[in-house]
């Protein structure tokens, strides 16, 4: 891995070009010179933390870490510092709210703001990150807004991530650990662009929120998305809809019916989706047994595994598994 050169002859510069950009530059108010690039390799086998001691305290506060781990390497962030984390090989496993899951090779991790998480890099895996404090992700974001009308605010998700987005952070990524030849203050300004677009599709999601300002419809869209992101993670651990409310600070049906009107679904119908597409997962990729299968997607029987499968795939998941030894 030391050494190893990714390569990104399929970046597009234009990436960041453009009407984007333009915002940035008549809407900037950012002062580049308070914030500071830490770039490091971070070796195999080496574990590290984020949290500042209280000699690095303030330097920390508006510091931007860019780390590219290899394998078995491990990292603990604290709670107010948000990390973009996009898996070069095979994925890596991520820590956090009490979950433990896996972050895939096409995906990006997204932390959240309020809670510390860590990220274990397996053996034949590698990953880049960006990090930086919730405040200054807010100011970079607030640069270049989608929406004027927007509060910039960062929400956390793991989910699949196109290869241009995924290309452009690598990018950016090299361009810190190398030296960059950009200028530093427009290789912060990229940062910023970068995670609005990881963070854009959520606009439209977070104008069904109900709220009398943007603010207030922030707040408590973070908070449905937290618990969605619970959800999300790992579907196939017994989860309690009345502590996703709690997490959400509604009474349960308070929590069904803003969640169902975001989402345009239901907590309950959105775990019973994720965990039947678990079992379609397990059944091509392994070769364990029906019993294994509904048991590690979180199903408290096979009566229930085998009614809840056919109404979602509209098949029973043992001819599922015999289509899939059909010749194509």
């Amino acid at each position: 891995m030391r050494g190893k050169k990714y390569e990104v002859e399929n970046f597009d510069q234009s990436f960041f070009d453009g009407s984007v950009r333009s915002a940035c530059r008549s809407n900037r108010r950012v002062d580049f010179a308070m914030i500071q690039i830490k770039a490091a390799r971070i070796a195999s086998g080496r574990n590290i933390s984020l949290t500042p001691t209280s000699e690095t305290q303030r330097n920390s506060e508006s510091s931007i870490h860019v780390l590219l781990c290899e394998r078995y390497s491990h990292v603990t962030v604290p709670a107010g510092m948000v990390g973009l984390w996009c898996p070069l090989h095979d994925g890596v496993w991520a820590e956090a709210l009490g979950a433990r899951f896996f972050v895939r090779r096409e995906s990006v991790y997204t932390s959240d703001p309020d809670y510390g998480h860590e990220i274990s890099v397996p053996m034949r895996g590698a990953s880049i990150a960006i990090l930086a404090r919730h405040s200054v992700w807010c100011q970079l974001m607030s640069m270049c807004p989608a929406d004027r009308h927007v509060l910039p605010t960062v929400f956390p998700a793991n989910q699949t991530t196109p290869v241009g987005l995924r290309l452009a952070m690598l990018h950016l990524v090299r361009k810190a650990l190398d030296g960059p030849d950009l200028a530093e203050s427009q290789l912060i300004e990229y940062f910023g662009q970068l995670m609005l677009k990881m963070q854009r599709h959520f606009l439209p999601l977070l104008q069904r929120c109900p709220g009398s300002s943007n603010a207030r419809r922030c707040q408590i869209f973070l908070r449905l998305q937290r618990a969605r992101h619970l959800i999300q993670t790992d579907p196939s651990r017994n989860i309690d809809i009345s502590a996703l409310a709690a997490i959400s600070n509604y009474s349960s049906s308070q929590f069904i019916r803003i969640f169902n009107r975001v989402f345009g679904e239901t907590p309950y119908s959105q775990l019973l989706r994720l965990r039947i597409e678990f079992a379609r997962q397990l059944i091509r990729e392994t070769r364990m047994n029906m019993n294994d299968v509904w048991r590690a997607s979180g199903f408290e029987n096979r009566a229930s595994f085998t009614r809840s499968f056919k109404m979602h795939s509209g098949s029973t998941a043992s001819a599922f598994r015999s289509s899939l030894r059909l010749p194509h």
